[in-house]
């Protein structure tokens, strides 16, 4: 079995849409559902991620397993952070640590490639307890609520907690 964590490239596109799919089908763990995630979405966020921000792949023998994603808004009063941060693991490879291994390989990125940003920021609904976990031991601090903003498939609805890691 083949392991490799790499930048990502506009070409992983349909590996990444494929794992989207894949995520959004059975975890929940994605904000939109399977249907809303279309090459359009996949591609818009990869070519920010690109041109603004960071974007790294997770291969396990030639199959994109794992992606994480964020970007610099565009005001120039925020070129020093990353938001719109979404992490991706297929189902069959979570709880394994690969979430913790992508993201940590990203922050290190971040620190070693990308000095002008000071800050990384991310939305996690309330009862995503593995991701605030995760979260949290990467050294994210929660800085806020946005009560009642996430709607859930069976109606209930949730706080989306706002996290940041200064650099």
């Amino acid at each position: 079995m083949t392991n490799e964590i790499r930048r990502a490239t506009a070409a992983d596109a349909t590996a990444i849409l494929a794992l989207y799919h894949e995520v959004a089908r059975v975890s929940g763990g994605l904000a939109r559902t399977e249907s809303e995630i279309t090459p359009d979405y996949i591609d818009g966020n990869l070519s920010a991620a690109l041109s603004r921000g960071l974007c790294l792949v997770a291969v396990q023998d030639g199959v994109c397993v794992g992606e994480i994603h964020a970007c610099a808004p565009v005001p120039r009063q925020f070129a020093h952070v990353l938001s719109d941060l979404t992490l991706a693991i297929a189902p069959a490879a979570q709880g394994q640590g690969l979430g913790h291994r992508l993201f940590s390989a990203f922050l290190t990125e971040v620190r070693t490639n990308l000095p002008h940003i000071r800050r990384v920021e991310l939305l996690c609904r309330e009862g995503n307890q593995r991701g605030i976990a995760l979260y949290e031991r990467l050294g994210f601090s929660l800085e806020g609520r946005l009560r009642g903003r996430v709607r859930l498939a069976d109606g209930t609805v949730e706080d989306d907690l706002c996290f940041g890691l200064r650099l």
